[in-house]
This record gives structure tokens, C-alpha cells and sequence, in this order.
């Protein structure tokens, strides 16, 4: 896989969000383990313990295979989350569980590889959501400096959509652009101070190319501290979308 280092998560509150994810979706993980990485077999996360810093996955299907697990220096994990390729390992595996509901404690890895295709997990904000992103533009004629007030359109965690009606300001917003010191406020979550540039301006109405337009931006330097927000923030629309339906 090209590049994958660049995936590398390190930060260890991104490391157990990204594994709780993974255990409220309940994503088939794939323990590869043994001589050689022959054995294999299909597990999930039960239970993520933050306080012993440990994860408890279930049992593979034959006791023959547990028992090599354990026999095993390193367990290769990989599963995916919504288009997103997720890789880590385990070490110093443990039995746990009952008679009846065996399972494995597995430490909480220090590192994984989320590797994230933006256009795979990107969610619509709701009209409901007052979420939108303050941007500071200067007037090419009287070099003055306004904050338009963009209503949020979708999101993802590296990036996210604006809708713009502002004509007077349409050509400085436009692909390849950079803004610095602006605010992406997330409805329930608070304000992220942020830098984005314009990837893509589309209409939202072809007929009418000068009226709304959807704005599309990717969030330049993504910290640990906004990545988890945003991910906070779409997990919330998304449990609130469960509960309607």
C-alpha cells in the first residue's frame, strides 16, 4: 500500500476513539497470527477498558486457533469503517472471559493506520445543526475585511462544505484559495480554530450558476484535537439518524 505511513496514527485519545468506532459499528476484524501469518480468523471488540487500557475481542471458532493466538508474539488486525482501511496489532494476549463467553484481552495498541479516503465517510450536517464556519475575506477594492458567516453543508474529518449565496465574494472564494484564522463552529461541540483551501466551488442549482453555491474545502494541517471533534460531531448526526428511523 503507497504511502501508508502517512495514515500512521499516534496520539493515543485518536488511537481509542478510533477503536471505539470500530466497536460501536461492530467491524469484522481479521486476526492474522502464527508461523508464517497462515492462521487466521474473523473477531470483533466486546468491550474497550480505557482505565486498564485494554481491549476485549471475541474467540475465533476452533480452540485450536485460540490456542495458537496465544502461543503468538503479535496478532495482526485489520477490519475497515466505512470505506476506511484500518490496520494495528496486538501484543500479549491474554484469556479472558467465562466458560460459556471466552474472549481475549488485547492492550490498547500505541499506533494504528486509519487510511482515510475523504469521499468514503462524509456526512450531510442537518438544517437543523446551527454549524457553520466564519471566514475572514478582504475586498479586492477598498481592502476592507468582512466575516462571512457559512452555513456547514457536510463534513468529514479532514474536510468539509460550505453553502455560499455571497456574489460579492464568490471569486476569492474559488479552487486553490487559502484562509487562515478562521472558526468552524459545530453545533454542540464548540468552535475549532482552522485554516482550509478551496478544493471545488459547485452550483447547487445548475440553472442558476450565480445563486448558491456548495463550497468544498480540505482542512490544512489536521490536529489531533479537531480530527476527534469532528468525528464527535458526525457520530453524534449519525446516532440521531438512527433514532428517527
Amino acid at each position: 500500500m503507497q504511502d501508508i505511513k502517512k495514515y500512521l496514527v499516534k496520539n493515543p485519545k485518536q488511537v481509542f476513539t478510533y477503536l471505539n468506532m470500530l466497536s460501536a459499528e461492530r467491524c469484522l476484524i481479521s486476526a492474522t497470527f502464527g508461523v508464517d501469518e497462515k492462521d487466521t480468523f474473523l473477531t470483533a471488540i466486546l468491550d474497550i477498558d480505557e482505565k486498564k487500557q485494554v481491549i476485549s475481542i471475541d474467540c475465533g471458532p476452533k480452540e485450536y486457533l485460540n490456542k495458537k493466538l496465544l502461543d503468538s508474539a503479535i496478532i495482526k488486525c485489520s477490519t475497515e469503517y466505512k470505506g476506511i482501511k484500518v490496520l494495528f496489532e496486538g501484543r500479549k494476549v491474554k484469556k479472558a472471559g467465562s466458560v460459556s463467553q471466552p474472549s481475549f484481552l488485547v492492550p490498547i495498541p500505541s499506533t494504528l493506520y486509519w487510511v482515510q479516503r475523504r469521499e468514503f465517510y462524509r456526512i450531510r450536517s442537518p438544517l437543523s445543526k446551527n454549524s457553520h464556519c466564519h471566514v475572514l475575506v478582504k475586498n479586492s477594492e477598498t481592502e476592507e475585511e468582512t466575516t462571512l458567516n457559512l452555513k456547514l453543508f457536510d463534513i468529514s474529518a479532514s474536510g468539509f462544505a460550505v453553502l455560499s449565496e455571497s456574489t460579492m465574494y464568490s471569486k476569492q472564494l474559488v479552487p486553490s484559495a487559502q484562509f487562515e484564522n478562521c472558526k468552524l463552529v459545530l453545533d454542540g461541540e464548540g468552535e475549532l480554530a482552522i485554516s482550509f483551501e478551496v478544493r471545488n466551488k459547485i452550483p447547487l442549482n445548475p440553472n442558476k450558476p450565480g445563486k448558491e453555491q456548495r463550497i468544498g474545502c480540505s482542512i490544512l494541517n489536521v490536529s489531533p484535537r479537531v480530527e476527534s471533534t469532528i468525528i464527535r460531531y458526525m457520530q453524534n448526526i449519525e446516532r440521531e439518524i438512527k433514532q428517527k428511523s
